[in-house]
């Protein structure tokens, strides 16, 4: 199977720098700007969640007492739904909107944020 090639044009001593890291990693600049672009991902989605748990984290007793006993979903700083079953409720926000970055919480307390992914390799 042949793979198609694009072209990006970086300025010389940035490319430099990548060939330069690629060359001490023992990789290939393809395989270190794969490994770049998935750390870059994942951090960005990390501080997501946390910015998310945060706000969330931030309202008033009240807001959050409405939904005691139940797991929220929060999307853009906004709850988009809840249920008492954590994965009942994670099926039905993947339904609806897809694999965005949602905090999934209980709504009263903390919880350990679990990030998982279904990808292996070099970060």
């Amino acid at each position: 199977m042949r793979r198609q090639m694009s072209e990006m044009i970086v300025s010389e001593p940035l490319a430099s720098r990548i060939r330069q890291e690629a060359q001490s990693q023992g990789i290939e600049v393809e395989q270190l700007l794969e490994a770049a672009l998935r750390h870059y991902r994942f951090k960005a989605q990390r501080d997501k969640l946390i910015a998310e748990a945060t706000w969330w984290r931030s309202q008033p007793d009240d807001v959050r007492q409405k939904y005691a006993g139940e797991f929220v979903a929060i999307y853009h700083q906004s709850v988009i739904d809840h249920d008492r079953d954590e994965d009942v409720l994670l099926k039905r926000v993947r339904a609806e909107i897809g694999k965005k970055v949602i905090l999934i919480t209980p709504s009263l307390g903390r919880r350990e944020m679990r990030i998982t992914s279904t990808r292996s390799g070099m970060i």
